[in-house]
């Protein structure tokens, strides 16, 4: 098959027929998603305001290790709206599809929506996790400690998501569920950051066909997996 993009968008669907026929023949669909798809859940993207900072700049390796309080007080202040938040349209369609999950996001939903297979490859705000003994303990620690600190160690214990300077998880098993797909929805992101952006080009080497989704995705998305499971 040769190698295609459509674009869903806001004013309706290019190409209609095509990519419903793509839908209707895939068996396994695989999605990349991003923070564009938790929007409707009323979580911010990457460009939202803290106090003096956006939570791009907030959350880097660097402000952690600088600035460990003034980072804390946003993630306690992230983590409770985050912890509100319910799976939208969008985070449904695609478990009821079951289809493969790989995510920037850190909120959770795709779990919470019952995903069968989801990659957190940014990490996850489930979690904090010890540097020194990798000792794993649920976020509710951080909320009435100004700096939590493992039990054991007694050393600061970090957030277990990526920050920006640290490197992406899970990159080669990404790669993989993009190679063994044939279907790659991008839901909710532009991909604009390596290595997340250099999946697309395995699909595209396979002549897999992508459907690309920025925005409306919980409108559009369950017409997609609609199809995906007839």
């Amino acid at each position: 098959m040769r190698f295609q993009v459509i674009l869903l968008c806001k004013g309706g669907i290019d190409m209609e027929t095509m990519w419903k026929r793509w839908a209707e023949l895939s068996v396994r669909p695989t999605a990349i998603t991003g923070a564009g798809i938790s929007v409707p859940s009323g979580l911010p993207t990457a460009g939202k305001r803290w106090r003096n900072w956006t939570l791009k700049e907030m959350f880097t390796l660097e402000m952690y290790r600088s600035d460990p309080l003034t980072f804390y007080d946003c993630y306690r202040d992230m983590l409770l709206q985050w912890r509100e938040a319910k799976p939208n349209p969008a985070h449904v369609a695609l478990a009821e599809a079951n289809v493969r999950i790989i995510t920037q996001n850190l909120d959770g939903l795709h779990l919470k929506a019952d995903s069968a297979e989801v990659l957190e490859i940014h990490g996850n705000l489930r979690e904090l996790i010890c540097e020194i003994c990798f000792a794993l303990y649920p976020s509710h620690v951080a909320e009435h400690n100004r700096m939590p600190k493992c039990p054991t160690c007694a050393k600061p214990l970090k957030p277990n998501i990526v920050l920006s300077g640290e490197d992406v998880r899970h990159i080669a098993e990404a790669a993989d569920w993009v190679g063994q797909a044939d279907l790659l929805l991008i839901v909710g992101t532009k991909l604009e950051m390596e290595p997340i952006c250099s999946l697309p080009r395995i699909a595209k080497s396979n002549g897999v066909p992508i459907i690309h989704c920025n925005k409306k995705a919980e409108v559009l998305l369950p017409e997609v997996c609609r199809l995906l499971k007839t």
